[in-house]
C-alpha cells in the first residue's frame, strides 16, 4: 500500500502491514506489524475496499524454499483472505516475463500466482509487470546495486527498467479507473500511465 497517497481526497484511510514497524506517519495511515508465518489476522482485512500487494524476495536472498514461501504462499494467503473479506479490488506487483509456462523458477512462480489471483473472482484484479525496479533498498547486494546504477544511466528509454515511483503512481491511479475484471499492465504501460499522473 506504500504507493497510495493518503492525502488523495477519495481515500478515507490506508492500512499497511509489514514485518517491521513503519516510520511513515499520517493521520489517515494505520500500520500493523504481522507475522506472515503465523498467517494474517482477519481484522487486517475488515472494512477495506482495495488490497495492494507488493511482497517479494529473491531465491538468492532467501533460497528456493524461502522464495516460494514469500512469493507464492504469502501472496496467495493475502489474496485469498482479501477475497474472503469481500474486498472488491486486488492489485498485485508481479514481474515482466511472468508466466506459468516459464522454465525459470522466478517467472514460473510469478505466473502461477498471477493466474490464481485472476481466478479468485475479484470485481477488479490488476497485475503490474514491471522490469527491473530502480530504487534504493535497505537490503541490497553489490550486484543489484551495480545493475540498478547501470540501468539508471544507460536505459533512458526504460525498456529494461522502471522507477519505483512510476509503479506507485500507476497503482494509485488504477484504483480509480472504471475498468472492471482482470487487467495486466506491462512495463511500458506502467510508464505511460504514470506520465498521465505528473
Amino acid at each position: 500500500s506504500s504507493g497510495i497517497n493518503a492525502e488523495y481526497g477519495r481515500i478515507a484511510k490506508v492500512t499497511t502491514i509489514g514485518r517491521r514497524e513503519s516510520s511513515v506517519v499520517h493521520d489517515k495511515l494505520a500500520h500493523q506489524v504481522v507475522d506472515f508465518e503465523a498467517g494474517l489476522p482477519e481484522e487486517v482485512f475488515r472494512d477495506q475496499d482495495v488490497a495492494m500487494c507488493t511482497l517479494g524476495t529473491t531465491r538468492g536472498k532467501s533460497g528456493k524454499e524461502g522464495f516460494l514461501r514469500v512469493d507464492r504462499d504469502y501472496i496467495l494467503d493475502f489474496a485469498s483472505k482479501s477475497r474472503a473479506a469481500d474486498i472488491k479490488q486486488f492489485h498485485l506487483l508481479s514481474s515482466s516475463g511472468a508466466s506459468s509456462q516459464s522454465s525459470f523458477l522466478y517467472l514460473h512462480t510469478k505466473g502461477i500466482v498471477d493466474d490464481k489471483v485472476q481466478e479468485m473472482g475479484f470485481e477488479k484484479a490488476v497485475i503490474y509487470r514491471p522490469n527491473v525496479l530502480l530504487c534504493d533498498r535497505e537490503e541490497s547486494r553489490w550486484g543489484e546495486k551495480v545493475a540498478r546504477t547501470f540501468l539508471g544511466w544507460f536505459d533512458s528509454g526504460r525498456r529494461m527498467s522502471i522507477y519505483v515511483t512510476d509503479v506507485a503512481k500507476t497503482m494509485k491511479s488504477s484504483i480509480f479507473s472504471d475498468q472492471p475484471g482482470n487487467t495486466i499492465i506491462s512495463n511500458q504501460e506502467i510508464i505511460s500511465l504514470a506520465k498521465e499522473e505528473d
